[in-house]
């Protein structure tokens, strides 16, 4: 069983900002790390998903991308922009959509979508390249960069000229990073299931091939089209955004075999080198294809994913810190496992306990509607007054006045799958 399974684990949460900031707290009282009750959290989150849309749309620029991050402290943006949270700022909205049936945030998806179309770059890989990846030879540990650089020059490791797509941010090759197409694919998937709108299915059909392009067979994906290396996040974006697309399309015989792969494949190697880097992704992953096949393997991964999570002493060193990313495996474990059989009591307890303190943490650093100032932690406070024009956007943390589309995506994304959950128990 995947839970006997020997584990290196690759724990830590990733941290915001390098740099050692000032001393900043978000007032929340002194009840900061008390259990909420479900109904007060239940309302709480209806509130909060209304404010964390509306900052969404609000910060939707144009060009159908987003405003990417503020520090408040510095009083401008800080970070160099990252394509992949800007896809996924399309990819919540869209999961909101499949919830709520909002027809209010349908216009930003539709513009999102488009612009990460725009942003897209044709390609395909060339029959050279499917022979070294089914040889391995560009997975050899000597010898495989020179090999890279030499067949990049003669262009021989990918053929523009294609229908299939990748998702880049400067529409350059070397800055298509892998991780933009799986959530491009996953926010078309998700607007046309809540929609039934069919007018993006040019780019979905794309985005897949361009998916299956950067497949590297009996390993996953890889970070970027030129890249020989792999990554936890982009392994577990794209598992999750073909096992969505199979939860709503028929598969050919090609994609049904690849898929079966990567269940087999991403569930042996992160079950025995745990990652928060890849848990959320992966364990929705593996929800879609348990609810696909009804197959108990993925429980059992699902299940062990979780008592793994659940042990890791980040959450300790985190305490402070936006947690919202791997609640969202959290809470689709819960979800899954409800309703199961009595010994999964423990199990469920552990996960309801730790989503509950997380977020009522995660919760109080949502600002606020005419927000302007933070407390700091001796008591004093500091008055920020452009906090008032990010309303509903989420903090990196308790002593983080910084935030960024990602850190409210996230939490949005628990907040749903919270309200989704509740919605299913009251009807049971």
């Amino acid at each position: 069983m995947l839970a006997d399974r020997p584990c290196r684990c690759v724990i830590a949460f990733a941290p915001v900002l390098a740099a050692p900031r000032p001393a900043l707290v978000v007032t929340i009282g002194i009840a900061l790390l008390a259990v909420t009750p479900a109904s007060a959290s239940d309302t709480a989150d209806q509130k909060g998903m209304r404010l964390a849309v509306d900052h969404l749309l609000g910060a939707q620029r144009p060009s159908g991308l987003f405003a990417y991050d503020f520090d408040f402290l510095e009083g401008k943006p800080k970070e160099s922009e990252n394509i992949v949270r800007q896809a996924a700022g399309a990819y919540v909205l869209a999961e909101y959509y499949v919830h709520a049936r909002d027809e209010h945030v349908r216009g930003a998806i539709e513009a999102a979508l488009t612009a990460l179309d725009a942003q897209s770059l044709p390609i395909g890989k060339s029959p050279l390249r499917s022979l070294l990846d089914r040889i391995g030879l560009l997975s050899l540990p000597i010898g495989r960069s020179k090999l890279r650089v030499a067949l990049e020059r003669l262009d021989f490791l990918y053929r523009p000229g294609t229908d299939a797509k990748v998702v880049s941010a400067d529409r350059r090759y070397a800055n298509a990073w892998a991780g933009a197409t799986p959530i491009a694919l996953l926010a078309e998937l998700q607007y046309h299931r809540a929609s039934s709108d069919g007018r993006f299915a040019g780019q979905r059909a794309a985005w897949l091939k361009g998916l299956r392009a950067l497949h590297v067979p009996n390993r996953g994906f890889r970070a970027f089209p030129y890249s020989l290396e792999g990554s936890p996040y982009v392994d577990g974006q794209g598992w999750l955004a073909l096992a969505f697309y199979a939860s709503a399309f028929s598969l050919d015989e090609s994609l049904a075999a690849l898929l079966t792969e990567l269940d087999g494949n991403l569930m042996t190697r992160y079950g025995r080198e745990f990652s928060f880097q890849f848990y959320h992704w992966g364990t929705m992953a593996a929800a879609l294809r348990w609810k696909r096949t009804s197959d108990e393997r993925f429980v059992q991964f699902i299940r062990a994913q979780a008592q793994v999570a659940l042990d890791q002493p980040a959450w300790t060193r985190a305490r402070f810190e936006n947690t919202c990313a791997p609640l969202e495996g959290l809470a689709t474990a819960a979800a899954v496992l409800r309703g199961r059989d009595d010994a999964e009591i423990a199990l469920r307890r552990r996960i309801h306990e730790r989503i509950d303190a997380e977020m009522t943490k995660n919760r109080a650093l949502q600002i606020q509607p005419d927000q302007t100032r933070l407390q700091l932690a001796d008591g004093a406070y500091r008055s920020l007054p452009r906090l008032r024009d990010f309303s509903g956007a989420f903090l990196a943390g308790l002593f983080e006045p910084y935030t960024r589309i990602d850190l409210t995506g996230h939490c949005l994304s628990v907040m749903v799958k919270l309200a989704g959950e509740h919605q299913r128990s009251s009807q049971r």
